[in-house]
C-alpha cells in the first residue's frame, strides 16, 4: 500500500484550531470597523443637525434682529406666529426655558419651545416634528437650542464662560459622541467646547450621553 503524501493529508486538530483563530480574529476586525464607520456616519447626521441649528439661528438673528425664540414679537413679519407665544423675557439674547434633563421634554409656552417653530415658519430649518415639546430630533432622541446656565451641567459652564446658548443632543451614544468631539473639538468629552454631561469622568463604549452640549 502506497502511504498518503504530505499533500493528500487532512487537517491536523491544531491547523484547524488556528484557521478558526484566525478566522475570528479577522471577523471581529471586520465587525469593529463596520461599527467605526457606522458611527461616523452617525456623527456626521449629528454635526449636520448642529451645523443646520447654528446657522438658522445666525441667519435668524440677521434678518429679524434677535434669536430665534427670543425674537420681539412684529405683526406679520414670521408667517403664522402670533404675539405672546414664546413666553419668557424676550429681546435679551438668552434662550429662556428649562428642559426635562433626562427625557429632553422643553417646558411649554418658553422661548427654547418657540425657537423651532419660528426657525421653521421663517424657512431656515426644513421640518420639524408636531411634539410641541420636542420638534427636533436626531435618531437618538431630542434636539435643542437653550440658554446655557439653567441647561447645562457646572463643569461645562466652567470649561465655556463665554457661551450663552448651546444645542442639545440627547440620549447620543458614546461611541457617536467621541467622533463628534474629535470633528469639532478636542476628542475629549469631558473638556472643551463640546461636552457630555456623562459622570464621572469618561464616557465608556457601550455607554450613552444623556446630553451632549455644543455652542449655538
Amino acid at each position: 500500500m502506497h502511504s498518503k503524501s504530505k499533500f493528500q493529508r487532512g487537517f491536523t486538530l491544531a491547523e484547524m484550531a488556528i484557521v478558526i483563530v484566525l478566522g475570528g480574529i479577522l471577523l471581529a476586525a471586520g465587525l469593529m470597523a463596520g461599527r467605526g464607520q457606522i458611527s461616523r456616519t452617525q456623527a456626521q447626521d449629528v454635526i449636520q443637525i448642529a451645523s443646520d441649528l447654528q446657522t438658522g439661528a445666525l441667519s435668524f438673528k440677521q434678518r429679524y434682529g434677535y434669536l430665534p425664540g427670543d425674537w420681539i414679537f412684529v405683526a406679520n413679519q414670521i408667517p403664522n406666529i402670533a404675539a405672546g407665544a414664546t413666553g419668557g423675557a424676550t429681546g435679551n439674547g438668552l434662550l429662556a426655558g428649562t428642559l426635562a434633563a433626562g427625557t429632553g421634554i422643553a417646558t411649554a409656552g418658553t422661548e427654547i419651545g418657540q425657537a423651532p417653530v419660528q426657525l421653521y415658519q421663517s424657512g431656515l430649518i426644513g421640518k420639524m416634528g408636531t411634539d410641541p415639546a420636542r420638534r427636533i430630533q436626531s435618531q437618538f432622541g431630542p434636539v435643542h437650542i437653550a440658554g446655557a446656565v439653567a441647561n447645562t451641567t457646572a463643569a461645562y459652564q466652567a470649561a465655556n464662560p463665554g457661551v450663552v446658548n448651546v444645542v442639545i443632543f440627547f440620549n447620543l451614544p458614546c461611541e457617536v459622541v467621541l467622533d463628534v468631539d474629535r470633528a469639532l473639538d478636542d476628542g475629549v468629552g469631558t473638556s472643551g467646547k463640546v461636552m457630555t454631561d456623562f459622570a464621572p469622568a469618561v464616557c465608556p463604549a457601550g455607554g450613552t450621553a444623556v446630553r451632549t452640549f455644543i455652542p449655538l
